[in-house]
């Protein structure tokens, strides 16, 4: 059983169709990379899965257990939806810290606050029933984060204070911090001066290494080569090709495909 089904996904803003049949599916601990064009619809693909943006059509199905169903829009409540969300973890391209608090209040505050409402509607939490040992758990295992990610050093720093690299690196312990099935990345070296793009793409190649599943949005096609088990390029609101990184980027078949990677070879990568 596949980790991740995605069948028949369409988005739409008013009579522009953003995504057409988006249909995928992803085994535990591989990495997907998705690749094209601004506008192809790879962004509103994440938000969509991250439950940010609904569709119009389309099922998400995680471990076997259905997370939407567009037949059934307007049945699922905003506690459903927050249920759902922790499925999936989001990086973005902006970093989107909370520049009021440091670097582990940042990690932290998010599980902390869904231990707070499980213990509430449970009794229990990662196996303990009160806050203070909800608190203990979370606050060791944001320790473990950062230096997972190499930030140690920084957790009473305040984001203003860091890189942006360093910002980064920071979102992404906080995605990992609720421990999400699926890890999401929309383009999150993007945002990032040439020389601190490598420190990001490092961690999330470590992730790999350490059986995260993960969904990776890039314009980095040496990078996806090198780190994605599957490869799809969105063109125009649907998948116009996918398979292996061998396949895809290294001997595509769609026109489309061809023509969008050889503007990488043109100008580099």
């Amino acid at each position: 059983m596949s980790m991740l089904n995605v069948e028949n996904i369409q988005k739409s803003f008013g009579k522009n169709e953003i995504l057409k049949n988006i249909s995928f599916s992803l085994e535990k601990g591989e990495v997907l990379g998705i690749i094209g064009s601004s506008g192809s619809g790879k962004t509103t693909l994440l938000r969509c899965l991250n439950f940010l943006e609904t569709p119009q059509k389309g099922k998400i199905i995680v471990n076997g257990n259905e997370l939407f169903d567009g037949e059934k829009q307007g049945k699922y409540s905003e506690a459903q939806i927050r249920k759902n969300r922790l499925h999936f973890g989001l990086v973005f391209q902006q970093f989107n810290l909370f520049p009021q608090y440091k670097v582990f209040d940042n990690i932290t505050l998010a599980p902390l606050l869904a231990a707070k409402e499980q213990l509430k509607d449970n009794g229990s939490y990662m196996g303990v029933s009160t806050y203070k040992e909800a608190v203990q758990i979370i606050n060791d295992y944001a320790e473990l984060l950062l230096k997972r990610v190499g930030l140690s050093d920084k957790k009473d720093s305040y984001p203003c204070n860091l890189s942006g690299g360093q910002q980064q690196r920071v979102a992404i312990a906080r995605a990992l911090s609720l421990n999400p099935d699926i890890l999401c990345f929309d383009e999150p070296t993007s945002a990032l001066d040439p020389e601190l793009t490598g420190e990001v793409l490092n961690v999330i190649k470590g992730l790999k290494s350490s059986d995260s599943t993960m969904i990776v949005v890039t314009h980095e096609i040496g990078f996806a080569h090198d780190v994605a088990d599957k490869i799809i390029f969105m063109n125009d609101g649907v998948i116009a090709e996918q398979g292996t990184p061998q396949e895809v980027i290294d001997n595509p078949q769609n026109p489309r495909t061809q023509a969008f990677l050889s503007r990488f070879k043109q100008f580099g990568d």
